[in-house]
């Protein structure tokens, strides 16, 4: 649901693109574990939703930190309903490569070719 808006900046907007290449391809090549979406409503700030980016084994369930962050705006109607509204921006949270190795070493059954793919993941987006 991304739509650029003008308080997202291009390096925001290539972040945002990056990721979600990155979260389809991670997704499709460690079976055992999955990049996935946790929405979270006015928590962080009032009027923000964060869409956030969680590393999680499907096998134990364990999971990261949030990863990485997309921020939008958001709005109440007049019957109480909560809408997502404007993208702003995306940010960078716990993302590193030594995170990533690390939760899959200890969370996933890696296939030598999946080692081999690790390393392209480790370092993206």
């Amino acid at each position: 649901m991304h739509t650029a808006c003008h308080n997202s900046s291009p390096s925001a907007d290539a972040l945002y693109t990056a990721v979600t290449q990155w979260r389809t391809e991670f997704n499709r090549d460690f079976p055992d574990c999955e990049l996935y979406l946790e929405d979270v409503w006015n928590e962080t700030v009032s009027g923000e939703t964060h869409i956030e980016t969680i590393l999680r084994s499907r096998k134990t369930l364990n999971e990261t930190p949030p990863l990485v962050v997309d921020i939008y705006h958001n709005r109440q109607d007049s019957k109480g309903v909560w809408h997502l509204e404007a993208y702003q921006t995306t940010r960078m949270l716990a993302f590193t490569p030594t995170l990533i190795i690390q939760f899959l070493g200890t969370e996933a059954t890696l296939s030598q070719e999946e080692l081999h793919t690790l390393a392209h993941f480790a370092h993206a987006p």
